[in-house]
């Protein structure tokens, strides 16, 4: 993580073998963004509350829109640069605009994501469920 605040992210990593993500001869294939950019937004609320002492907490990633992408996969040794900035806000549900650059700054992918952080999770569950 290179910087987090309460309302955006940027993170950085490097495509490699090691990555759960990785498949032999491509690299990450592209839709793996989507969870990259997911956990940078996870990486706000995560913050945030470790500096309040709490643990973390779930959250739901309800959909992704426009999600477009330069490439069909992101190559072995590609530095790439996730970025993440809050749009909206109603206090559980959130609207974020997305994106990965390579590391020259060109974008590689882009979405926008809608995220649900219930008060609390565990009874969202438990409601669903019933």
């Amino acid at each position: 993580m290179i910087e987090v605040s309460d309302t955006a992210a940027i993170a950085e990593t490097v495509v490699s073998a090691v990555s759960p993500l990785f498949v032999p001869g491509r690299g990450m294939p592209a839709y793996t963004g989507l969870e990259m950019m997911a956990q940078a937004i996870a990486a706000i609320d995560g913050m945030k509350r470790k500096m309040d002492g709490l643990p973390p907490k779930i959250g739901f990633l309800l959909g992704c829109r426009r999600y477009s992408v330069r490439c069909a996969d992101f190559e072995e040794g590609k530095r790439l640069k996730i970025v993440v900035k809050m749009v909206f806000s109603d206090g559980e549900m959130f609207a974020f605009e997305c994106r990965i650059d390579d590391g020259d700054g060109s974008p590689l992918a882009k979405a926008n994501m809608s995220v649900y952080a219930p008060a609390n999770p565990l009874a969202y569950l438990k409601d669903s469920v019933a």
